[in-house]
C-alpha cells in the first residue's frame, strides 16, 4: 500500500512538473509569437523601403539617360500607353 501511494506521490509531483512547464513554454509560445510579429512588421517596412528606394533610383537614372525633349516624348508615349490600357479596362468591364 505504501508502496502504491509513493508512486501515486510520484505521478502527482511529475505531472505538477509538466503542467508547469507547460504553462512556462506557452507564455514562451506568446512571446515568441509577439516577436516574430514584430519582426514581420519591420520587415515589411524594410521591403517598402527598399522598393521606394529601388523605384527613385530608376527614376533618377531615366532622368539622368534622358534630356528634356526626350523626357516630355517619352511621357506622351507613356499616357499614350495609359490611355490605350484603360480603353481595354473600359472595353472589359463593359
Amino acid at each position: 500500500m505504501e508502496d502504491l501511494n509513493i508512486d501515486i506521490k510520484k505521478l502527482n509531483e511529475t505531472v505538477q512538473f509538466l503542467l508547469k512547464r507547460y504553462k512556462q513554454l506557452q507564455r514562451e509560445n506568446e512571446v515568441l509569437k509577439k516577436e516574430t510579429e514584430d519582426l514581420q512588421k519591420q520587415l515589411l517596412e524594410k521591403d517598402i523601403l527598399i522598393q521606394n528606394a529601388q523605384e527613385k533610383t530608376a527614376a533618377e537614372n531615366i532622368a539622368l539617360l534622358y534630356n528634356s525633349e526626350e523626357k516630355k516624348s517619352l511621357q506622351q508615349k507613356i499616357d499614350s500607353y495609359l490611355k490605350d490600357i484603360e480603353k481595354c479596362f473600359s472595353l472589359l468591364n463593359a
